[in-house]
């Protein structure tokens, strides 16, 4: 561990002079100091770098897997993969996203639920993102039907007991009976009831949000459209600013006009951009093998050989640079989204999120053509192009 360590010689990402270079003072994993470059010399430890772009590390609270690995594998391989590849590629912090599998007695969240905020080698798993159970089956989306359940407070005890503490969101449908209660319950928990695999019109969503949820689980997808003359769950979304939402800016799952959209509705501190990620991610463009059956990752889509789209192999860093080329909007905004948002939205922008003086020093470098050149988390050196 860095118990000491100067980052000198670097552009902000959210400075209005973006040529002033800036000395990152790190002392026992946190953010000590950020300065203006002296240029003086030092006894600790320091990296030079080069003028190149420092920004807080990022958080995607929406990624199944990545490096040839996923949750549902429920090993420490593929934990480890996942954890050490999402490092390479700016992610320091992330929501393992799964679903409910009973016909497997749901090992891989009693084995994951282990591991949840230790050392991986990378990115550390805050906790998990459960997609259902308590989600309407017309919208299951890729969801398999398995794991999808009649609401039920004993089927979310059993969920809590499994978890232990470690359920961060669960996606749920407000429309289905028994479902407000439970989303009452997730929220006296501390969980974020997130919207989506719904088909609950505009008064449902609004009842919904009014037994607590906050939050939307990637917006346009696994809801039904905006209708002119039936304003249902999306005209309910972008009008209630407490609502934030999980963009899917790959261009792939959401036409670029439309994130333009959602990003001027919305505003900038509304938006959470996400991955949808699954093991593709940190992988070359190729043919692989994903729950039995052979896809296509190619330029951040992952693709069944039939053309079905499964997911994003996108990294969540090219998806910050996406969302700022699509919205037009500034750097600063582009990070904040994968960051301070996020960070908000789990209630640990008190430490994470931004680059302050007191803040976990979790820290991306993006090289001159914007790819990741270093990822340093709780001031360590996890991954470096020299």
């Amino acid at each position: 561990m860095n118990d000491n360590l100067l980052i000198k010689n670097c552009r902000l990402y959210n400075s209005a002079d973006d040529k002033l270079p800036f000395d990152i003072l790190i002392e026992n994993s946190k953010i000590k100091s950020i300065s203006v470059s002296a240029n003086t010399t030092t006894e600790i430890n320091s990296i030079d770098a080069g003028g190149r772009v420092a920004a807080p590390g990022l958080i995607d609270v929406h990624i199944q897997g990545a490096g040839g690995a996923d949750i549902l594998d429920g090993t420490l391989g593929s934990l480890q993969a996942i954890s050490k590849t999402l490092a390479t590629v700016g992610t320091t912090l992330f929501l393992g996203t799964t679903v409910m599998q009973p016909l497997n007695k749901n090992r891989h969240l009693f084995f994951a639920r282990d591991y949840v905020g230790k050392d991986l080698g990378g990115a550390q798993l805050f906790g998990f993102h459960i997609e259902g159970p308590f989600v309407n089956i017309n919208k299951k989306g890729g969801l398999s039907e398995s794991g999808i359940y009649s609401p039920s407070l004993k089927a979310l005890e059993e969920i809590f007991d499994i978890t232990k503490g470690t359920l961060r969101m669960m996606t749920i449908a407000p429309e289905l009976p028994g479902n407000l209660e439970i989303i009452r319950r997730l929220v006296k928990n501390n969980v974020i009831a997130s919207f989506a695999h719904s088909d609950a019109n505009y008064e449902e969503t609004l009842k919904g949000f009014e037994a607590g949820i906050n939050h939307v689980t990637h917006i346009f997808n696994a809801m039904p459209p905006l209708h002119h003359r039936n304003p249902g769950a999306l005209t309910a979304i972008f009008e209630n600013d407490r609502i934030t939402a999980q963009i899917i800016s790959d261009g792939h799952h959401l036409h670029p006009v439309t994130i333009r959209l959602i990003f001027k509705t919305l505003g900038a501190g509304r938006c959470v951009l996400i991955t949808d990620g699954m093991h593709g991610i940190g992988l070359p463009d190729g043919r692989y093998v994903y729950n039995g059956r052979e896809y296509e990752s190619k330029e951040g889509a992952a693709r069944y050989t039939d053309g079905t789209l499964i997911g994003s192999s996108m990294s969540l860093a090219n998806i910050v640079l996406k969302f700022r080329e699509f919205t037009g909007c500034t750097f600063e905004d582009a990070i904040n989204a994968a960051s301070k948002v996020p960070a908000q939205l789990l209630n640990i922008y008190d430490k994470k999120g931004s680059l302050e003086p007191g803040k976990d020093a979790d820290i991306i470098i993006f090289d001159n053509d914007y790819s990741i050149y270093a990822t340093f988390i709780s001031g360590n050196l996890i991954f470096s192009k020299r």
